[in-house]
């Protein structure tokens, strides 16, 4: 096929837990427009979440599904493509040797997202898709729901900023194939799930609101078929239904059995398990949202992994806008462990100074210094659970806290930072450093050493020093501020952690202080 040379094409391949799906789209006048869209049915989340792997006969499938997509590819001159997998393969126990065949059979790489990449990357799109629907002074709080076949995403939104997050290991296909067996043990199945959710989603209370959000946006698979069955036509992928009209729909239902569904609505069986499923989750999400009016959003993972592939600049603006929702969100952590937001703001203002400039030295990236930032917020979170000890339980605390955008590694090396104070100092032998490579063992060494020198310069929690000037001369960081306070604290914990600073960089850290009445 012939393209004009100034048309892009890019595709991406989404390994879903019931379906391969593939999109090509190209780049038209600053336009994304799709040129081909493909999905075929798979039995991957039916296996993973009955028996905890895939079969290698599913295997073989798959791969022969991918070999087709990689000739229709081909054919249309796709220059660049991502192959990504979601829940099935993320919980697939054996996930390596799935991955390993599909490389040497296929010579694709899969990208195995872990849940919070594969839902910022749809709550981005959901955002997007949100701020032109709504007037522009329209700043409503929203809660986005994800319901994916293996997942619920759940996310609060204040404006733009994120402010809590969380994922629930249950979706629409996983509830199926986890309940299905009771079904036809009671005529009074539907009682059976809603109990079960109400423990997994009603018990997962969203903590840092004022009581329910004021608009309820939904995503996920389920989506299309809802719409369908409404006789709604989605505007720009967004459409709105009445939560009576909801209620109403899973009361009809619930009140058939599943063939007499299928038949009913015109679906396949298959349809008809993951639409009572994904109802049953919606309805118990109804709870959180004061709106009656629910806000349904065709948002899809690729629809962001395509932008940024095709617009480059795009994903910095995405970058940024999930650094300033993890702020957001660490803050409203810290604030519900009753964290001294003064002192952690401080040190995060003086870490962030130090780490701009070592940047000759350290070699880190906007991301580590994004996880310096966590961990100054959120490092007095132990206190939360006792005094003693508390930078041992600020580690436990986040290493699993949910944070947009973040992945657990990052968030364990966020937690490693913030363990450490004067008095300890990373040991890349310890048993807490073993589960990171070699190479994040360095990371959290380089972060720790900035960490303990701003942590020390406000020891007394008390901002004497205001802010700081720092800078690079010769092998020494001075550091420098104005001051007529008692800085004894400061400069003793100062002095204990300069050692470790020095050994890491090979720079000696110097305090300067002068007297605002000289």
């Amino acid at each position: 096929m012939n393209h004009k040379k100034d048309m892009k094409e890019a595709a991406v391949i989404d390994i879903d837990s019931n379906a391969l799906k593939m999109r090509i789209s190209q780049l038209k006048k600053g336009r994304i427009v799709d040129i081909d869209r493909l999905e075929r049915p798979i039995r991957v989340g039916h296996e993973v979440f009955t028996d905890g792997r895939i079969s290698f006969e599913s295997l073989r499938e798959l791969s022969s599904l991918l070999r087709g997509y990689s000739e229709i590819m081909k054919e249309y001159g796709v220059g660049k493509y991502r192959v990504v997998a979601t829940t099935a393969l993320r919980e697939a126990a054996n996930r390596a040797y799935i991955l390993d065949q599909l490389k040497i059979q296929n010579g694709m790489t899969v990208e195995v997202l872990e849940e919070d990449q594969e839902k910022t990357l749809i709550y981005d799109r959901a955002l997007e898709l949100l701020e032109e629907e709504q007037k522009k002074d329209e700043k409503t709080n929203a809660l986005i729901a994800y319901i994916g076949a293996g997942t619920i995403g759940l996310c609060v939104f204040e404006g733009e900023q994120a402010v809590f997050t969380q994922n629930i290991p249950m979706g629409s296909l996983k509830l199926h194939e986890m309940l299905g067996s009771i079904r036809n043990l009671t005529g009074d199945y539907h009682t059976v799930v809603e109990e079960y959710l109400d423990t997994v989603i009603n018990r997962a209370a969203i903590p840092f609101q004022k009581g329910p959000v004021s608009k309820l946006v939904l995503t996920g698979g389920c989506i299309r078929l809802i719409a369908r069955l409404c006789s709604v036509k989605p505007s720009r992928g967004c459409f709105e239904l009445e939560a009576k009209k909801l209620r109403a729909l899973f009361k009809a239902v619930c009140s058939m059995p599943q063939e007499k569904a299928a038949l009913t609505y015109k679906i396949s069986e298959e349809d008809a398990e993951l639409l009572f499923s994904s109802l049953a989750i919606i309805i118990h999400l109804l709870g959180f949202a004061t709106s009656e009016k629910i806000v349904f959003m065709q948002a899809e993972l690729w629809d962001t992994l395509i932008q940024h592939m095709l617009v480059p600049k795009s994903r910095s603006k995405y970058l940024d806008r999930v650094c300033e929702s993890a702020l957001s969100c660490a803050r409203e952590v810290a604030a519900a462990y009753r964290c001294n937001a003064v002192h952690s703001e401080c040190i995060r203002n003086y870490a962030c100074k130090i780490f701009d400039r070592m940047k000759g030295a350290h070699g880190l990236d906007r991301r580590k210094r994004l996880l310096l930032e966590l961990a100054s917020i959120l490092h007095e979170s132990g206190y939360y659970v006792a005094a003693r000890q508390h930078h041992i339980s600020s580690f436990d605390l986040i290493k699993d806290t949910g944070i947009y955008g973040m992945t657990d590694e990052e968030m364990l090396i966020a937690a490693c930072v913030a363990r450490y104070n004067e008095f300890d100092v990373p040991d890349f032998d310890s048993p807490l450093l073993r589960d990171l490579s070699v190479k994040n063992r360095l990371v959290v060494s380089k972060l720790v050493a900035i960490f303990r020198l701003a942590n020390a310069l406000d020891k007394s929690h008390r901002q004497k020093l205001g802010e700081i000037k720092a800078r690079v001369q010769g092998n020494r960081l001075l550091i420098s501020a104005k001051s007529d306070a008692n800085l004894y604290l400061e400069k003793w914990a100062f002095e204990q952690c300069a050692p470790f600073f020095q050994e890491v960089f090979g720079y000696h850290p110097e305090l300067s202080i002068k007297s605002p009445l000289v």
